[in-house]
């Protein structure tokens, strides 16, 4: 059959023509365009998708590392009698430095299987993926996670739960107050319930603090913190404006 063809046309009539050959080999710019714009729009996408998804687990790791601290709070307290850990500062780093007193970390030690160690060092998996992603300026051995809750209203009296700690003109730490019964915090208010939060410039308890730089600007979950409350549960509240 093809050599009937060729004997009946000429060979270079059975040929495609050069324009022909083209676009057999290549797309047209219009076709190139709708790709690249497909490309874009499932990559807008799947980056949308991607950034809430993220974002979802950053909340669920903030609440299960408060949910930790909380456990360990009550196993020290069970073997204190009652006793909450501390006293503490207000604002609480992840360094532990055995000679340092107020830190949440090295007190609590035992029960979150933090290593002893002579030198200060960054306890890395207390801290937060949220604040891994978004640290303020300065050293992460600074930065303020944790801010406990100083002050309540407990039968008609103004106290520290977390005992109180000031630094002399000496430069020494001195107790002020002992930390409370942890026993005794379990009727509070809604509003004085919670025991630590994660700190940001916004929160009432930071706004003021001479750390505050340390903290980051905003609220790290699209308008909610990570709270452990004095019964040991751990959630995410929303940040009043």
């Amino acid at each position: 059959m093809t050599r009937r063809l060729e004997a009946a046309f000429p060979r270079a009539i059975l040929q495609p023509m050069p324009h022909q050959r083209f676009r057999e080999r290549a797309f047209t710019l219009l076709e190139l365009l709708a790709v690249l714009a497909i490309c874009t729009a499932l990559a807008t996408l799947g980056l949308g998708v991607g950034g809430r998804a993220l974002k979802e687990a950053d909340k669920a790791d903030s609440v299960a590392r408060l949910r930790t601290l909380g456990n360990a709070i009550h196993l020290y307290a069970g073997e204190h009698d009652q006793a909450l850990p501390g006293p503490l500062w207000p604002g609480q780093v992840m360094e532990y430095d055995p000679a340092r007193d107020g830190r949440i970390v090295r007190d609590l030690a035992p029960y979150l299987d933090i290593a002893h160690r002579d030198a200060p060092y960054l306890v890395q998996r207390m801290i937060p993926n949220a604040y891994r992603r978004n640290p303020p300026s300065g050293r992460m051995t600074d930065l303020r996670i944790y801010v406990v809750n100083a002050s309540i209203m407990l039968e008609g009296q103004t106290v520290t739960p977390f005992g109180t700690l000031i630094t002399a003109s000496t430069g020494e730490t001195v107790k002020t107050s002992d930390p409370l019964r942890l026993n005794r915090l379990d009727k509070l208010p809604g509003n004085e319930r919670w025991m630590l939060s994660e700190t940001d410039q916004k929160h009432p308890s930071v706004a003021a603090a001479p750390w505050r730089a340390s903290t980051p600007a905003l609220p790290l979950h699209d308008g909610f913190r990570a709270v452990l409350n004095f019964d040991g549960s751990a959630n995410l509240e929303r940040v009043n404006p």
